[in-house]
């Protein structure tokens, strides 16, 4: 049920993916890819919960779903649970692309930013060099468990949201490219209990660039059911007897 001032993202199967999609009028719609799933990482997860909502709110598409074999989505899981290696990301990666098409195709548009955070931030890079992702938003990117070199090659609009204390990011030892944008998260770590918001914003403010802030407008709420309402019926007289058509015709 949608309440006054809320955004209602509506359930999307896409092939054996779960994904939640929000509308919006400006470009470029969103992929959001979640964090580690061997850790419990999820579309649900309250970073991702807040990219989403930051997004929608300025106004972009967003679709946020979950790896094959993770919460609704069908498939077995590919990562032991409870490892922090990252290691292969093919499968994650492939699991983008089909995003991306559901997502290109329902907003008709030519291109998406593709937007990760932690595990998801290796995920989206790695898909960086398709030609359906025109902007790149990583958020906690954990460059101690994975290689993040390839971004001192890429040749797209790009943000790094790092927290100032995470223990997984060294952003230090990132070679980023010229036309990247780095945004420092004061006061928080990895997973974000402190700046959340600020993290949601800065995303974006990045995509909505030199153009003018925009709110969407919330969705609707849903019309109350009406109120159950109890009907009485006039009582017949106590002495009449009811009779029975017993006679088939």
């Amino acid at each position: 049920m949608v309440l006054a001032g809320q955004y209602l993202e509506r359930s999307v199967v896409v092939g054996d993916l779960d994904a939640l999609y929000h509308r919006g009028k400006r470009e470029p719609p969103c992929a959001i890819a979640s964090p580690h799933p061997a850790l419990g990482g999820s579309m649900i997860s309250p970073v991702i919960a807040e990219l989403a909502w930051a997004l929608t709110r300025a106004g972009f598409p967003t679709m946020r779903f979950d790896y094959l074999g993770v919460g609704a989505s069908r498939g077995e899981p590919r990562h032991e649970a409870g490892s922090l290696r990252i290691g292969d990301v093919s499968g994650e990666v492939e699991d983008l692309y089909k995003i991306l098409d559901q997502l290109l195709a329902t907003t008709h548009t030519p291109a998406a930013c593709a937007v990760g955070y932690s595990f998801g931030a290796k995920v989206a890079l790695e898909a960086a060099r398709d030609p359906r992702i025109s902007h790149l938003a990583l958020i906690a990117p954990p460059n101690k468990l994975a290689d993040f070199s390839a971004l001192a090659f890429l040749q797209k609009p790009l943000l790094l949201v790092c927290a100032h204390h995470d223990s997984f990011s060294d952003r230090s030892a990132l070679r980023l490219p010229e036309q990247a944008k780095l945004e420092v998260i004061p006061h928080a770590d990895h997973f974000f209990g402190r700046g959340l918001t600020e993290m949601g914003k800065a995303v974006a403010g990045f995509l909505r660039g030199d153009r003018p802030e925009y709110v969407a407008p919330p969705d609707q709420p849903e019309e109350a059911p009406p109120e159950h309402v109890e009907l009485e019926l006039p009582q017949g007289p106590s002495d009449e007897e009811l009779e029975l058509d017993t006679d088939p015709k």
